[in-house]
């Protein structure tokens, strides 16, 4: 039986779902999708033992991708059933440790801190407690990947010092390791889970292992009919020979072969419980399929390829990761719907081939659609390009590149208008230079203005500026250098500078836009303010100017 705790169920229900009194209880919890931290690849490896549990006779507790709500609704559940025979509990996901102890992440955690850490997930130590009510037969297994994700303040990444309670077995290490232990040591009626621990590796045990109580008893042998059977001291080599055949076959009838012949044998009860397995999998088209399907071993490359061939047949896998989760199993089931095949959500080595070749035909026919694709837009480039003229003038040019920017004949309309700007630049350069020989013959000042009004940023500009200055001043070069300095030591602010452009403007003298910039227009104002006064008209304010010009404006103090 199984109890399924999604993710966003409220913590009421979750208590609803308590298991059936009287049976083995088994607590699943596969957290590999988180919001806040780095995605986990365990999760499926949890989940596939829903399977293998619930034939077994366990009530079956599952969380997929819990929040921190759905991870405590869980617990509460597994502890509503009381469980004090049997108890297996196996998790993923992103753990975090302090001093004090471990606690899971729900998938809505965000990096908790040592404050916060219980509300955003649940502590193993709980976990722990409530295994402890079946000593002897409760393990814990604890799947370990180290992903990213920041701790907050007081935790770190991973499991902390593990103290297992009296009568309780906790085993840590990599997720598929853990799977394969559940399902080939802890679910095989007498198998010995001390040594398989010994030859496992990358799993580390702690708390209580003993070889003399295996976590599933082997099923009492029935008495013969005249009398008690003897003790088994190991099987024939008859025997023996016959169970290596029969697992090699794996059928029902095999097994019912093999007990035919040896009702009473060393490897009886595993063979009534593998014909009860295979009935109830062949009663069970999702559960057959989903042991067929484990059976190929797909890696993690071949995953992705399925994934890949899914998506390209329009079937929506949600990634390709090569982690077959809920969206890969939705694609899976769609798949097989539209193809006739039994609807499982798992894949069949055949249906993989079907599914491959699919892939590989619709794979052949989007390329010839971008081929058919790629030739059409050719033919309207180059038929666009004929209609033209192929760039019989600049106008043609330009609308060509609009159209068609990364065009069959890109280069060449682009080498053509470059061609063009060039000679049209040359010619303006060329109008510019036979000007500046008119201005340089007239000497004037309206010559240079007129030079200036059509080139403000000419190539003769500057010097055209310097001339004019010199004519409307009337001093040399090295005079006009001297006034600059000498307005250059006033060390004037913007501000005092816009304050003589508003005295200037309020004697009636426009001094053009009041900006504190002095360009031609202020300078021309400054030299006829100078010139009115009687003063040297440099256009260039000195000492003198700026006293007699702003005194009155700001009450004489300006160089106090």
């Amino acid at each position: 039986m199984r109890a399924l705790i999604p993710a966003l169920i409220p913590f009421a229900l979750a208590l609803g779902a308590a298991t059936q009194a009287g049976a083995d209880t088994a607590l699943l919890i596969a957290n590999d999708r988180y919001g806040a931290a780095q995605n986990l690849n365990g999760g499926d490896e949890i989940l596939s033992l829903e399977g293998p549990l619930d034939r077994a006779g366990f009530d079956v507790i599952v969380v997929e991708n819990g929040t921190a709500e759905a991870l405590r609704a869980a617990v509460s559940a597994l502890l509503e059933a009381e469980e004090s025979e049997r108890v297996l509990v196996a998790l993923s996901g992103h753990l975090l440790h302090s001093a004090v102890g471990t606690w899971l992440l729900g998938t809505d955690a965000e990096r908790p801190d040592l404050a916060t850490v219980g509300a955003e997930g649940i502590a193993l130590d709980v976990l722990f407690e409530i295994a402890a009510r079946a000593p002897g037969r409760a393990v814990v297994l604890l799947g370990q990947e180290m992903r990213r994700i920041e701790p907050g303040a007081g935790l770190a990444r991973g499991l902390g010092v593990l103290e297992a309670p009296q009568g309780v077995t906790i085993v840590t290490g990599a997720t598929d390791a853990l799977a394969d232990l559940a399902r080939d040591v802890l679910l095989r009626p007498g198998a010995d889970l001390a040594e398989a621990l010994e030859e496992a590796r990358g799993l580390r045990a702690v708390g209580f292992v003993s070889p003399a109580l295996p976590f599933l008893p082997v099923p009492p042998v029935e008495a013969e009919e005249q009398g008690e059977a003897e003790p088994p001291t190991g099987p024939s080599e008859e025997e023996a020979a016959l169970w290596a055949a029969v697992q090699e076959l794996n059928t029902p009838g095999s097994y019912r072969a093999y007990l035919e012949q040896f009702p009473a044998g060393v490897f009886a009860g595993e063979a009534r419980d593998r014909v009860a397995a295979l009935e109830a999998e062949a009663a069970d088209p999702v559960a057959r399929a989903e042991a067929a399907e484990a059976a190929l071993s797909l890696g993690r490359s071949q995953r992705q390829q399925i994934q890949r061939d899914l998506s390209l047949l329009g079937y929506n896998t949600r990634g390709i990761d090569g982690i077959f989760g809920p969206g890969t199993r939705g694609a899976i089931r769609g798949w097989q719907g539209a193809r006739g095949f039994e609807v499982t959500g798992f894949l069949t080595g055949p249906q993989i081939a079907v599914l491959r070749e699919a892939a590989s035909r619709r794979a052949a026919e989007l390329e010839e659609e971008a081929r058919l694709q790629r030739e059409a837009q050719a033919q309207a480039d180059r038929a666009f390009w004929q209609a033209t003229g192929q760039g019989r003038d600049e106008a043609a040019l330009r609308a060509y590149l609009s159209r068609y920017p990364d065009g069959l004949f890109s280069e060449v309309a682009q080498a053509r208008l470059d061609e063009i700007d060039a000679a049209r630049m040359a010619e303006v350069e060329a109008q510019e230079e036979r000007v500046w020989e008119e201005v340089r013959a007239a000497d004037s000042v309206a010559a240079y203005r007129r030079y200036l009004e059509l080139y403000p940023g000419g190539q003769f500009a500057d010097v055209a500026q310097s001339r004019l200055s010199v004519l409307e001043t009337g001093l040399t070069p090295r005079e006009l250098s001297l006034a600059e300095a000498r307005e250059a030591a006033l060390n004037l602010t913007p501000q005092m500078r816009q304050l003589a452009e508003q005295r200037l403007a309020a004697l009636g003298i426009d001094p053009g836009r009041v900006d504190g910039r002095f360009d031609g227009r202020a300078r021309a104002a400054i030299r006829e303010y100078q010139r009115s006064r009687g003063m040297g008209a440099t256009g260039y304010l000195d000492q003198m100017t700026v006293v007699r010009l702003l005194a009155e404006a700001i009450g004489g103090r300006i160089f106090e």
